[in-house]
């Protein structure tokens, strides 16, 4: 991220002029943007040379600290300790503006500690290296040994491939079966326990469909729901900030934007009850749906009080209170189940406009185990009897719908009528039309040419979404175009749909021959 100094309008362009070093020029404009921005509100506690400020952005306050927690600042800065602080001052001021408080002051922390930390440790350092690199370089004269500790942390860096650590999902079974959990409750709660944990229930219910962040959900409107066109509308507010580089406001209408969605009207309807009961009387400084539990200086329910009533609700539901469920979760959950039962330009927007790509990358290499998880849960509660959600349905085929064929069986009835179109659709690598080992119509009748079969399926829906995770990063970068990325997203889900297809065949198998065998 380069910090801009000031902008410049000249005849029909703009010229951008960067901050490249922390001398005096920079300290003085930075000390005014500090009197700026603690005019304004955000910063609310603090002078330029006091060693820790509170700012806000009206949705969390955060204070910065801007000395040593543990240690002292070690030589290889080439700076006092003080001196060092007042450069990490500096940049923080200058960061107004371009991220939220929070980040902002995780970044302080960090170059904090990278001060503090030894040259081999400095070489090594891995948190936010990209500001690490810029603020090293931005002190005047790179004193000491900052360039060759800028130099190592950028060999790392390149090495590492550049890349974040991905968000760290549960096992997908662990949501499908808290998803029944819901429910369960839900039928039998009381109505205190419906108020208390109404905000649980509706987040899990609308962003697991609605890839929402969950302070977008916290800050649902309190006015959210209406009728238009004999439809539902919720209104919600999504930040402006993920996408492109926009100027950070710290207020909740510059930093977010109001979007429409239609819901399903049995939501709309227990939206509308939990106003009436809780909320009608009930007046915060937000003016959000959810009230908060206790008064705060921040007007609306927290996700640290989120959290914490997610977790009684876990305790509740599940008998576990450390049930591998997250508020973070769902918006990817839905981005996954979205992906695997049909992307929308939603979706798209969504994935190429992520600002960085942390978006369980570990599951979008490995979809082929949301695809197991779904049939076998769904196979192991209702033993095959029943349909699946969605268009996920587990056949019943019985006798006479399998059509004979060398070395096993087809289930495409159209086959007996002589039609091929679905036979065209499967070939081999040289070209080869009518394949059957590549076909999800074909069950073959040896064991082991099943378990080839079924590894072959559960291949290509892995290479299939680590191709997408490819795709988004080179939209990301601007060498593509979001319809790249649902040309991906069709492939993705015939894949998903092929593999979902040979498993469900296969526990049928089983089924069947456990029936037979117990008559």
């Amino acid at each position: 991220m380069r910090m801009v100094a000031e902008l410049q309008d000249f005849e029909g362009y703009t010229k951008v002029f960067l901050f490249r070093e922390l001398d005096a020029d920079t300290r003085e404009k930075a000390e005014q943007r500090f009197a700026e921005y603690k005019d304004r509100g955000v910063i609310m506690e603090g002078s330029f040379e006091d060693d820790a400020w509170l700012v806000s952005d009206e949705v969390r306050h955060r204070r910065i600290r801007f000395m040593p927690a543990e240690g002292d600042i070690r030589d290889w800065t080439g700076c006092t300790g003080s001196c060092y602080c007042g450069y990490v001052r500096a940049y923080a001021v200058l960061l107004l503006g371009c991220l939220n408080v929070n980040t902002i002051a995780e970044i302080s922390k960090s170059l904090i500690r990278l001060g503090c930390a030894s040259f081999e440790d400095a070489c090594m350092w891995d948190v936010y290296t990209l500001h690490a690199l810029q603020f090293l370089g931005m002190i005047p004269g790179s004193p000491g040994y900052v360039g060759p500790v800028m130099e190592k942390i950028e060999e790392n860096r390149t090495l590492d491939g550049w890349r974040k650590h991905p968000r760290k999902l549960a096992d997908f079974r662990y949501y499908l079966r808290f998803g029944r959990c819901v429910n369960d409750f839900w039928k039998t709660a009381d109505d205190t326990a419906r108020e208390y944990f109404f905000p649980v229930y509706l987040w899990w219910n609308l962003t697991s469909i609605l890839p929402l962040r969950a302070t977008e959900f916290l800050l649902l409107p309190r006015k959210c729901i209406r009728t238009q066109d004999g439809k539902w509308i919720l209104t919600v507010r999504r930040t402006r900030l993920k996408k492109g580089r926009r100027k950070v406001g710290y207020t909740i209408d510059a930093d977010y934007e109001c979007h429409d969605y239609e819901i399903p009207g049995w939501m709309a309807s227990e939206i509308l009850t939990y106003k009436e009961n809780c909320t009608e009387n009930s007046k915060h400084p937000r003016d959000t749906l959810f009230v908060p539990e206790r008064k705060s200086s921040l007007g609306y329910l927290t996700y640290d009080q989120m959290r914490r009533r997610l977790m009684e609700f876990r305790e509740a539901a599940t008998g576990r209170a450390d049930y591998p469920v997250n508020l973070g979760d769902t918006r990817h959950l839905a981005m996954i189940s979205l992906i695997l039962s049909g992307g929308s330009p939603v979706v798209c927007r969504e994935l190429a406009g992520h600002e960085s790509f942390d978006i369980s990358s570990n599951y979008y290499a490995n979809l082929s185990t949301v695809v197991e998880s779904i049939v076998y849960e769904k196979h192991r509660e209702h033993c095959g009897e029943v349909s699946l959600e969605g268009s996920l349905r587990l056949r019943g085929a019985g006798q006479g719908v399998l059509t004979a064929m060398d070395g096993g069986s087809c289930d495409f009835a159209g086959i007996r009528e002589g039609d091929i179109s679905e036979c065209m659709k499967s070939f081999r690598e040289s070209g080869h039309f009518g394949d059957c080992m590549n076909c999800h119509h074909f069950y073959p009748e040896k064991p082991g040419l099943r378990l080839v079969m079924r590894e072959d399926f559960r291949k290509r829906v892995d290479d299939d979404g680590i191709f997408l995770m490819e795709m988004i990063e080179q939209v990301r970068r601007g060498n593509g175009a979001q319809e790249d990325i649902m040309s991906v997203l069709l492939r993705l889900q015939n894949s998903s749909a092929a593999y979902r297809k040979v498993l469900e065949r296969d526990l049928e198998g089983r089924h069947d021959g456990k029936a037979e065998k117990n008559r």
